[in-house]
């Protein structure tokens, strides 16, 4: 298994989000207007919203040589979580979007990761 690969910046704190992954509560109303409810799996797996901003064109080279090695979603990797430094398995929830900051020479990437 691979890990994320370390760049030169942190990720920014500011826009942090962190989430379970899904909602596993199963419903069910009854006729005499009750919910019943249970879970449908045993384990809830997290979710993390990672945004960097302000990374240069080789960082943002760095990252994407990552993505296509994970072919996106598809190979679990090994992160370290950067607000508790916690170890995870996690992998890409859908691909890593990219933009050009104003000053045209640096970039923002923000990526979803779920714990495996």
């Amino acid at each position: 298994m691979q890990n994320f690969p370390i760049l030169s910046d942190q990720p920014d704190v500011d826009s942090w989000e962190e989430q379970r992954a899904f909602d596993p509560t199963i419903r069910a109303r009854t006729e005499g207007g009750y919910t019943r409810t249970r879970p449908r799996t045993t384990r809830i797996p997290m979710q993390w919203k990672v945004r960097y901003k302000f990374i240069s064109s080789a960082d943002k080279s760095v990252i994407q040589a990552f993505e296509n090695a994970v072919r996106v979603g598809a190979d679990a990797f090994a992160w370290t979580n950067p607000a508790d430094g916690s170890n995870r398995t996690v992998r890409f929830r859908e691909p890593v979007k990219y933009a050009l900051e104003s000053n045209g020479q640096l970039w923002r990437a923000e990526m979803v990761l779920e714990e495996v």
